[in-house]
């Protein structure tokens, strides 16, 4: 995303640009296809760790329905919520019985028709979005958990305190655009708005860029036989729940 501008707009071109999105990003022996191979199993961890309601799930952002469609077997009904128009055409051929609706319930918060969840995930957001829009997303997210048994998942692909830091350095230098969060960062950000982290997790040691140097093989054995402890992966993942007095 260009410094400047708003998130909302960046997923909004044509229908070739979310297939392309889609396919190249996630091709099969792709660095990111391998990545999804490691969140799945942890969304399945997850889900039987920390997930005791099974009646309802939304997706939020949920762009072209890849978590969605991984989790929604797993509960009664699911919604699958997107401002891109062309996003959810790709999603609509991926989810079985979901719910896609379109638009921005940042602005709209009834857009739902004020329905709660048991469990909601945000991929791919928090760190993209502005500041503003993170407080306005996570604000919506937190009112939309049913009861303090639900629970909200969301993850963060850019730890600040990560071999990331290589990429920072660069970007820096190139006076590209470089987004990161702390550990810190998305727990007062939760916390700003009532909620707690119950857990988090790290995958990836090594920052994708990384991969300019080595072959992915390479890298599945740098992962296995020198990874780093939590707080320096690349990729954060936390599970939250509505704040206990």
């Amino acid at each position: 995303m260009k410094h400047g501008q708003d998130y909302r707009k960046s997923h909004m071109g044509p229908e070739s640009w979310a297939k392309d999105y889609d396919t190249k990003l996630f091709s099969p022996g792709s660095f990111d296809a391998a990545l999804w191979e490691r969140e799945q199993r942890l969304l399945d961890r997850i889900l039987q760790q920390h997930v005791t309601g099974r009646d309802s799930y939304l997706d939020f952002a949920c762009g072209t329905g890849r978590v969605l469609a991984h989790v929604e077997p797993h509960f009664q009904t699911a919604v699958g919520l997107d401002i891109s128009e062309t996003m959810l055409a790709i999603a609509k051929q991926r989810v079985r019985a979901a719910m896609l609706v379109e638009g921005d319930a940042t602005r709209d918060p009834l857009l739902l028709g004020g329905q709660k969840f048991d469990f909601i995930t945000a991929f791919r957001f928090f760190l993209n979005a502005q500041p503003s829009l993170r407080e306005e997303a996570m604000s919506f997210v937190a009112s939309a958990l049913k009861n303090d048994q639900s629970r909200l998942l969301f993850n963060v692909h850019g730890n600040r305190h990560s071999t990331r830091a290589l990429v920072a350095a660069k970007a820096h230098f190139t006076r590209e655009q470089f987004a990161s969060m702390s550990v810190r960062e998305c727990i007062d950000l939760v916390e700003r708005h009532g909620l707690e982290v119950v857990e988090w997790y790290g995958i990836g040691s090594y920052d994708k860029s990384l991969l300019r140097l080595m072959p992915l093989s390479a890298w599945r054995w740098a992962e296995q036989a020198a990874a780093l402890p939590k707080r320096f992966a690349v990729y954060l993942y936390f599970v939250c729940r509505t704040r206990r007095s």
